[in-house]
């Protein structure tokens, strides 16, 4: 669904990232200047907020006005669960210095909250403890941030939104209606940042919005939460907000613990090289070998959320979704042709065409029918070097050679045979992020060009 870009890691005793962070909009704005722009992921280590977040981009429609959604603000961080890899992006909004790694970072974030359009702000946080106006414990206590609805200030000068006690104890409310636990309740949090000089609050996001005149709420979900639960209540949080500003909505999944937890569980995709390859990641094994990549093209991706990237690191590359690791791809470097970008095939004795990077769910068995000029490689299936022209059911598929640990998907991969001299296609050309500084050794390429052309894989998943 949406693009990343992955940047090559040197060992030098740490993983150099310079991951950028994904900006994407939903909806359409009515030219009333009340977009609401949110954040997550500006602390690594908040996966509530930065899945929330996310989910407002790939499972929610706007269907009336508009949104702004960054979900992945520190995702060098996201990736390596540190809470700044750079240090804490949150404290940079009133000075930073150009040499800092984060200054491109935090630049593009004032663009984005000075935008004519954007009337509103939200922070995504997670936070330990849950925070009470009274001592209660050492978790539950007024300097904790868990579960509370945070402002710098009560009201400010502002077309929009000006009080912001009001709105945020609307949203209070709201939240406190549909808890899983009454020990989760939220509270108001005043950080009364410029009448307290707030040290740390002054140099905070939030107070960089106010301070330009538009409305800033943060939304603390507290740490000792299951990840779903956090990532529930910042959507109840978020749903009161845009309703406070006129935004309508609808959504995949029930807005529940379960619902949420479904939803941020669900399978990633993955498609390489205009979409030439398919990697459906449904408790995927921990590395994928011998994967087809280019050496006469430039390498690139996408993915199905904003969460997902793809990480150069030596020889081989690993792919992460926020916090959590996927799998580890081993390539093997092929010249690629287009020729073609989809393969007749029979399933369960149904003819039909199926495009490359794509998965189709097989019953009983498949065949591909032979084409002049290509051999079929169907990984797991050793029937020698074409297997087209084969019935092939699951009972003949070898289950270690399977993309998932259930062994039911597997690839199948289409090569044009060296000397072979088919006619190209017009490649795709639609603006890809880029796998950068791919190390690619001179023996490689000789070695690439002895070989038959990959034209591209699908996927077949047995039931």
């Amino acid at each position: 669904m949406k693009l990343f870009l992955v940047i090559f890691l040197s060992f030098t005793g740490l993983l150099a990232l310079d991951l950028e962070f994904s900006v994407e909009e939903n909806g359409k704005s009515l030219d009333d200047n009340n977009t609401v722009l949110i954040f997550g992921g500006i602390q690594g280590d908040e996966p509530g907020g930065f899945h929330a977040a996310s989910l407002l981009l790939s499972d929610y429609n706007i269907t009336k006005g508009k949104i702004i959604v960054a979900p992945n603000l520190a995702f060098d961080s996201i990736i390596k669960k540190s809470r700044g890899y750079n240090g804490d992006l949150n404290r940079k909004f009133a000075n930073i210095s150009p040499n800092d790694p984060d200054f491109n970072a935090v630049q593009r974030i004032k663009e984005l909250i000075l935008l004519p359009e954007v009337s509103m702000v939200i922070n995504l946080h997670d936070g330990w403890g849950f925070y009470r106006p009274e001592y209660v414990d050492a978790m539950q206590n007024p300097k904790r941030w868990g579960n509370s609805s945070v402002i710098d200030t009560s009201e400010i000068n502002a077309s929009k939104y000006n009080n912001l006690e009001n709105i945020a104890s609307q949203t209070i409310n709201s939240i406190n209606a549909s808890l899983v636990n009454p020990k989760h309740e939220y509270h108001l949090k005043n950080t009364k940042t410029e009448e307290l000089k707030d040290i740390e609050m002054l140099k905070a996001l939030t107070y960089f919005v106010i301070s330009h005149n538009k409305a800033a709420f943060a939304n603390e979900a507290s740490k000792n939460l299951s990840v779903n639960v956090r990532a529930y209540y910042h959507l109840l949080a978020v749903e009161n907000y845009l309703k406070t500003a006129g935004i309508e909505f609808t959504r995949n999944f029930e807005l529940s613990p379960e619902g949420v937890k479904k939803a941020i569980n669900r399978e990633v995709e993955v498609k390489l090289f205009n979409d030439r390859i398919l990697l459906f990641l449904k408790n995927p094994r921990k590395s994928i070998k011998y994967v087809p990549f280019p050496v006469n093209k430039e390498p690139n991706y996408t993915t199905s959320n904003e969460l997902t990237a793809v990480i150069a690191e030596d020889k081989s590359f690993f792919i992460q979704y926020g916090n959590r690791f996927q799998t580890r791809l081993y390539p093997e470097y092929f010249e690629f042709a287009d020729s073609f970008n989809e393969i007749p095939m029979q399933i369960d004795g149904n003819q039909t065409t199926v495009p490359f990077a794509t998965k189709v769910q097989i019953k009983e068995n498949f065949f591909i029918p032979k084409i002049a000029g290509v051999r079929v490689n169907v990984i797991g299936f050793d029937h020698g070097k074409d297997e087209s022209n084969i019935l092939i059911s699951k009972k003949n598929m070898q289950s270690a050679y399977s993309l998932d640990m259930e062994g039911k998907i597997y690839r199948v991969e289409f090569y044009e045979l060296r000397g072979a001299v088919l006619p190209q296609i017009l490649a795709n050309t639609e603006t890809k992020k880029l796998i950068k500084n791919v190390k690619t050794e001179v023996y490689t390429l000789k070695l690439a060009s002895k070989k038959d052309k990959f034209l591209g894989s699908i996927l077949v998943e047995f039931e």
